[in-house]
């Protein structure tokens, strides 16, 4: 069986021999770096070409049968990996951590890679959690954009299906090691049995997964990705550490009524042009500006609107959503009910409401 160093070796002089100036790095990562490989285990090289250099020396090829992949990852691409914003973080900073060198151009190069990996572990101390957390709640938007894909597949083939539900569950993946500060030094199915690596983790993810890649009910799978997905949309929303209020409910409502008497004004006009779509979107419009601002969830990508409505109905707002499907003149009438609550709930609050009756009013404030 060929020895896979001595492989490495005929590549890495052929390298230094004809390209020595354009190259900075050689390394190896994978199961050879990590210890764990096995007789006939692959080896995977990188190199890194110097800046503004494109020496060609990339291959991939097989050796007795063995798997070769030897190629360029520029520095940038490198410090994507490191860091994750590259090919995801679940998986793609192992490449970086477990890079070991087999040739360096000079010391600088060294200590740049070994820069680049502290660096990428340092995203696990506790004091990157509210920047991680922020990223796993940016990366829930595929989770659910790969969901709606799933549910499509449903109506096509078993291939759609499995492509669509591994299209899922290696996004949910990204979002959970994010939430969790977690990396995987192999790949998916390896970290399948790591889970317990993961804190907060849905309940039952193994058999989820099973459930989602293989089972034959379209039915089934649908019902397990709904619930690892709610499992997972609650997992990122609690993953960022809770935040000193940043502005007081006089500084979140500062020069919002205006905005919102102009909602107002357009929910009543469509009321009164017996418009039901129109006036539903502007009940939209003014219900959730105002659920939004009560439950401070600005900063949240994704906030079910039950996620703000205990905040809306203590503060005593009448819910007009739940009126946008009967009489126009019953929603009309809530509509005027809101806005004299919303008047008086901001007086309350000494909430200016920015409303002049005359341009020598409007001119005193400027002065």
């Amino acid at each position: 069986m060929v020895n896979v160093f001595e492989v490495a070796d005929l590549l890495v002089s052929h390298a230094g021999a004809h390209y020595g100036d354009e190259v900075d790095l050689i390394a190896y990562y994978g199961s050879q770096s990590r210890g764990g490989a096995r007789p006939g285990s692959d080896l995977d090289l990188f190199y890194t070409p110097a800046e503004g250099k494109n020496p060609l020396i990339g291959r991939t090829f097989l050796l007795d049968g063995l798997l070769f992949d030897f190629w360029a990852l520029r520095w940038e691409t490198l410090e994507g990996f490191a860091t994750g914003t590259l090919r995801g973080w679940a998986f793609a900073p192992a490449l970086v951590r477990q890079a070991t060198p087999l040739y360096v151009r000079s010391p600088e190069q060294a200590d740049r890679l070994a820069r680049l990996q502290e660096q990428s572990r340092a995203l696990e101390a506790p004091e990157h959690r509210p920047k991680m957390a922020d990223r796993a709640q940016k990366s829930f938007a595929r989770v659910l954009e790969r969901l709606g894909a799933l549910r499509l597949a449903t109506h096509a083939s078993r291939a759609d299906i499995t492509h669509a539900a591994w299209q899922l569950l290696s996004s949910v993946w990204e979002c959970l090691a994010l939430a969790n500060q977690v990396t995987f030094e192999r790949g998916f199915n390896r970290a399948l049995s790591e889970t317990r690596r993961m804190a907060a983790r849905p309940a039952q993810l193994e058999a989820l997964v099973r459930t989602i890649s293989t089972s034959p009910d379209a039915e089934g799978i649908l019902r397990a990705a709904d619930e690892l997905v709610v499992a997972v949309y609650r997992i990122q929303r609690d993953s960022k550490p809770a935040q000193p209020v940043a502005l007081t409910t006089r500084e979140r409502f500062d020069q919002v009524y205006p905005e919102m008497k102009d909602i107002v004004r357009k929910l009543l006009a469509a009321c009164d042009a017996g418009d039901p779509v129109a006036a539903s979107l502007e009940a939209f419009s003014l219900q959730s500006d105002i659920a939004s601002m009560l439950a401070d969830t600005s900063d949240r990508p994704f906030a079910p609107y039950q996620e703000q409505s205990a905040a809306f109905a203590e503060a005593g707002f009448p819910d007009l959503m739940a009126l946008v499907s009967g009489p126009l003149d019953a929603l009309a009438e809530a509509a005027r009910r809101f806005d004299a609550h919303l008047r008086a709930w901001l007086g309350a609050h000494d909430v200016d409401l920015c409303e002049f009756a005359t341009l020598d009013e409007l001119r005193d404030t400027l002065c």
